[in-house]
């Protein structure tokens, strides 16, 4: 089951791993377009994820896995830090009143994937991880939080924190269960095995919630991808097309750089052949300021409700550069998206559809090395 599905980039990870959609939900109807022209319409259900809490029954009881990749916009940095008390992030509240409505049906599903920014770890000043791990707790799951970067997977920088919740029947089979009243078990030691999955904020929001049902995933960092921005960029855009910038805009860029930031573009320009950097406009001391970046990634791709929100390519070498904005499919790309997915026609719908997706190749490697092997173990114990 996929809530909150949009283009349905979790059920396209997931995919390579065998793993079946019986039913997939989003609010957006240009998303909802997108994942039938790639999935069909035989499970897609388009409406409000609270119309879901008043009639249950649309969800069938055999599900096996929930995933929830819900919005982020009152939790991320440039949103309006609202937590989940938002109106959109807030949205994971219906999720549980699901998950409660479906146990007492003795139908939750055995594992809950759930997928955010960063600062679901830290808004509300932390008490928003920590309600959601009380509830989770208190349908007898047991949980796990790992952070993953995209930019281990692919060729941009995108740090997301999922938790993965396994009930207490199956987590027992699967996961290192904390015991808090053994004041020397080596629990913690296996935490610190992998320090680039769980952070110091991770740590201390166990430290400081002993009590809520903590397990571990026994897990090895990725390998990371060889993949930079070049491998993604479109070299079939002629020179001149319409999507390269005029003289003017590429000036009026150049003027909102910092000097370190003009500093490397003209280290670009010297080049002897083509290299590529991304751009995005951000506000700095209330002033629209364009940072410049040119170590083999792309920035986190988001969704386009401003101008500065788009990201920018400029291709430098030769004593020459040229600046556009990076195409969707470059977007999908990013995303770990195969060539043959069906993007909009409608290059700002692409540009949603791909801005606040998941990177594929991050959760095929959740699927790889943590889904595939819970369902082996529950297979197992039929």
């Amino acid at each position: 089951m996929e809530f909150f599905a949009g283009v349905g980039l979790i059920r396209e990870g997931l995919s390579n791993s065998n793993w079946k959609c019986i039913l997939a939900n989003d609010i957006s109807s240009d998303k909802k377009e997108t994942y039938v022209e790639n999935f069909g319409d035989n499970d897609f259900w388009l409406g409000d994820i609270w119309d879901i809490v008043e009639n249950p029954n649309i969800i069938p009881n055999d599900a096996f896995l929930y995933t929830a990749s819900f919005p982020c916009t009152d939790l991320s940095v440039a949103g309006n830090q609202a937590g989940l008390a938002g109106k959109q992030s807030g949205t994971l509240n219906a999720l549980i009143e699901i998950l409660n409505d479906k146990k007492k049906l003795n139908a939750a599903p055995k594992v809950v994937l759930l997928e955010n920014v960063k600062g679901f770890l830290t808004s509300n000043k932390g008490k928003d991880i920590e309600k959601t791990i009380q509830s989770f707790s208190e349908l007898d799951y047991f949980i796990d939080i790992i952070e993953l970067d995209a930019i281990n997977f692919s060729a941009q920088s995108r740090p997301r924190v999922f938790l993965i919740a396994i009930q207490e029947d199956l987590a027992e089979h699967t996961m290192r269960i904390k015991n808090s009243d053994q004041v020397l078990d080596s629990w913690w030691s296996d935490f610190n095995r992998v320090p680039t999955l769980r952070s110091n904020k991770i740590k201390n929001l166990i430290l400081n919630n002993e009590g809520f049902n903590w397990g571990l995933l026994n897990l090895a960092f990725p390998e990371k991808s060889s993949l930079r921005l070049a491998d993604i960029i479109d070299n079939d855009i002629s020179d001149d097309s319409d999507l390269w910038w005029n003289e003017e805009r590429k000036e009026h860029l150049y003027e909102q750089m910092s000097e370190p930031h003009k500093l490397d573009l003209h280290k670009m320009l010297q080049g002897t052949s083509y290299s590529y950097g991304t751009v995005y406009r951000r506000m700095r001391k209330g002033r629209s300021m364009a940072e410049l970046r040119t170590d083999g990634f792309a920035g986190c791709l988001r969704t386009p409700k401003g101008g500065s929100s788009k990201q920018i390519v400029i291709r430098a070498g030769e004593n020459k550069w040229s600046v556009r904005l990076l195409t969707p499919r470059e977007y999908a790309r990013l995303q770990g998206v195969r060539e043959s997915f069906k993007l909009p026609s409608n290059s700002n719908k692409g540009y949603f559809a791909m801005g606040d997706a998941v990177c594929v190749p991050v959760i095929e490697y959740i699927a790889e090395n943590i889904l595939d092997k819970i369902y082996e173990n529950y297979r197992k114990k039929l």
